[in-house]
């Protein structure tokens, strides 16, 4: 050991030795000394004491702060802040609200200074988010089906639409989405009348107005927007309207009823956890209403649970269709955010967007992110462009827009699970980045990308791995890219330096699609691909299958090998760093090896899903598993074919029998049918009816008493 690093060692242990751990309950007060017997009421008494070494350990209980240290800690003594046992500790940005009191019919008022501003206000009630007051309403309360009016006609600064409600939209807000559906933007109102808006002018020859502006005609229309921001447009359940210039709020709660019988709760921070300082360790708290933001260096969010981090609008004055935060926002180097669930956000589920301000190696690993980007902009699950990003075996869906971007240089994107993404966009993928004139040097291996498709107001086009404009320098290898309804991989204009190996590619529109537009393509190598139909687009194209019949052991059961009589077996070629250990004389075309591993992409666990539809709290709410893998292998019980018609269709092992539970599930946790069906010895075949489902994707869920739980993805086309 040399004397650096003993002296080093020596100091870490003489940090250790004087570190100290400080309690916080809510029983507590600032006044006490911290110790277990005599906590802090506050993390913020915590954290203005605490140095390197140091812990604080929080027990149960809602706290209305911002959770921001005051120092650093150092290698190997970070500064820690951690639940008690396994209590659940909520950092809220948000506070409540005690005194409503009646405006009109089923509307209340209550005084309420909202400090955010219109971009980011929100209201929660029993711990869901609200709608704005707006035109047409959020009928259905899915805020990814947009339920918005077509535009007639219209320009930069107007559209045109009869039948207008006859209020005065001045001052509100159109939320608009072209025809061509890649992305949204919003502007305040100048004037309105009963056929006609006009609002803040935006420069249709300029991206990303053009070609997201009514003047555009496409695919059947001129786009689609709402009005909101009136407390004219509070009308239905759900929705409300801030006066902020009297600080007055008012809400039509859920069932009419008075908002004082729930708990109601608005915005009052933008985050609930700042981390400025370097070293910091956040282990095991929930977050609610407010942003984590990580500009530290060194730190590590795990095992949290971040809710709502991000709400509202996009940014009013918006013009480049994206924003650079998220319910996660990234600014420092060196961080990791690994084991968190997010979920409910307008914009990023993870924002890594700092490459300006010098940003670099961040990880993103083994999390589960779903729910975001209701705006529908370029916004995504996870939404990075700084260099050396490390983004594996996450688990991503329920996105408005693609599951992944990643444009920043040096990148590794590598065992994600990806899928319903393109809820309300068009042109994108699940997997999503656009180029420049440089390398990007970046690998995307071994993930799944699939179950996507783009909205029926467009003409759908959500594909698998999507290299936009000047894409340069990727490494793409042993995807399995399947049920999109685009290409499996997309490249446009200048695509160079571009290797595609060992990729299955299933259930498509086609393998590749290109759109040209002038330019050229250069060292473009497809090789040991795998697509059930389309063609290869390169500039050496080498030992590739396209054939409509299924290789795999088993699609419906996501078993991806190639069955034994398979004809991607030994039909490839060598190639030093990708097919090593390859089995048989030659190796096999496609993502998965015969013999070889049976990788499985996504994070190793499991989270429930939260009933959003539910005002009120089960007795005893059922855990429902995310979709992806089978919670167990049980081969004996089938569903064929998936994508389903009518009906699913569910294959019982020879031998199976008894009663059946089947439980089906919307992806929002919604118990949408429950049914139970006697199997006699010999009936081997079951059929539910599905003729009332619309297009989507579910979860189906199978108890008996001789097997146990199997858990299915359904997909309905």
């Amino acid at each position: 050991m040399n004397r650096m690093l003993l002296a080093f060692s020596l100091m870490v242990c003489v940090i250790k030795l004087n570190a100290k751990d400080y309690y916080v309950s809510k029983d507590g007060a600032d006044t006490n000394n911290g110790e277990e017997s005599t906590p802090f009421l506050s993390i913020s008494k915590a954290a203005s004491l605490m140095v390197a070494g140091d812990r604080c350990i929080i027990k149960e209980g809602v706290y209305r702060e911002t959770l921001s240290p005051a120092k650093s800690g150092s290698e190997g003594a970070p500064i820690t802040f951690m639940a008690y046992e396994q209590d659940t500790v909520i950092v809220s940005a948000t506070e409540t609200i005690n005194d409503w009191s009646q405006h009109n019919g089923n509307i209340y008022k209550a005084t309420v200074d909202m400090p955010l501003g219109i971009e980011r206000n929100m209201l929660y009630a029993n711990s869901r988010s609200m709608d704005m007051a707006r035109w047409p309403n959020n009928v259905d309360g899915n805020a990814f089906t947009i339920d918005a009016e077509p535009v007639d006609n219209g320009s930069g600064g107007h559209i045109e639409r009869n039948g207008l409600p006859n209020h005065n939209w001045s001052g509100g807000y159109i939320w608009y989405l072209g025809a061509h559906s890649g992305a949204s933007w919003t502007r305040k109102v100048t004037s309105s009348s009963s056929n006609r808006i006009d609002f803040e002018a935006v420069d249709v020859n300029k991206w990303p107005f053009n070609p997201h502006n009514p003047t555009v005609f496409r695919n059947g229309n001129r786009g689609r927007f709402y009005l909101f921001g009136k407390l004219e447009a509070l009308d239905i359940e759900k929705e409300w309207y801030a006066d902020l210039a009297s600080k007055t709020l008012y809400f039509y709660a859920p069932g009419g009823v008075s908002p004082n019988t729930m708990q109601t709760e608005y915005t009052a921070r933008e985050e609930s956890i700042e981390l400025n300082q370097d070293y910091i360790v956040i282990d095991g708290l929930h977050t609610f209403g407010g942003m984590v933001k990580v500009a530290g260096d060194h730190c590590q969010l795990k095992n949290c649970v971040i809710r709502y981090g991000l709400t509202g609008l996009d940014e009013l004055d918006n013009t480049d269709a994206q924003m650079p935060i998220g319910s996660v926002t990234v600014e420092g180097s060196y961080n990791l955010i690994e084991h968190n669930l997010i979920e409910y956000g307008s914009g990023n589920g993870i924002a890594m967007l700092y490459a300006w301000k010098g940003s670099t190696n961040n990880t993103v690993h083994n999390n589960i992110i779903r729910y975001v980007n209701t705006i529908g902009i370029h916004s995504n699950g996870i939404r990075s462009s700084t260099p050396y990003s490390t983004i594996t075996n996450n688990t991503i869906y329920g996105c408005g827009r693609d599951g992944i971007y990643l444009s920043g240089t040096n990148g590794l994107i590598a065992y994600n699970d990806v899928y319903d993404c393109m809820r309300i966009n068009n042109d994108g993928g699940v997997f999503y980045t656009v180029g420049n004139a440089n390398d990007k040097n970046t690998v995307i291996h071994h993930n799944w990308f699939h179950d996507s498709e783009g909205p029926d107001y467009a003409d759908g086009r959500a594909a698998g791995i999507y290299l936009d404009n000047h894409s340069k320098g990727y490494l793409v290898h042993h995807n399995m890219v399947w049920n999109v309804t685009w290409t499996g991989i997309q490249i446009n204009w200048d695509n160079w330096n571009i290797d595609i190996y060992n990729n299955s590619i299933y259930k498509v529109e086609g393998a590749m699609g290109r759109w040209e537009n002038g330019y050229t393509i250069d060292d473009l190598v497809i090789a040991n691909n795998y697509a059930s139909e389309g063609e290869w687009i390169g500039t050496d194209i080498r030992s590739n299958i396209v054939n409509a019949e299924s290789p795999f052991i088993s699609y419906t059961e996501m078993n991806f090998v190639p069955k034994a009589t398979s004809s991607l077996i030994d039909a490839g070629i060598e190639i030093e760093g990708i097919t090593d250990g390859f089995k048989g004389q030659k190796p096999d075309v496609g993502a998965y090896e015969s013999g070889g591993e049976s990788w499985v992409a996504g994070a190793d666990w499991q989270a429930a899903e939260a009933p959003v539809e539910e005002e009120e709290e089960p007795e005893e709410e059922e855990e429902v598993p995310v979709l992806g893998l089978d919670e167990n292998d049980n081969s004996a019980i089938t569903i064929a074919p998936n994508p389903i018609g009518n009906q699913i269709k569910v294959y019982l092992e020879p031998g199976l029998s008894g009663d059946f539970q089947f439980n089906l599930y919307s992806l929002d946790g919604r118990l949408l049918l429950s049914e139970q069906s006697k199997v006699a010895p010999g009936s081997q075949n079951l059929n539910l009816n599905a003729s009332w489902l619309g297009k989507g994707m579910y979860v189906l869920k199978i108890d008996s008493q001789v097997t146990s739980t199997v858990v299915r993805r359904i997909v309905k086309n």
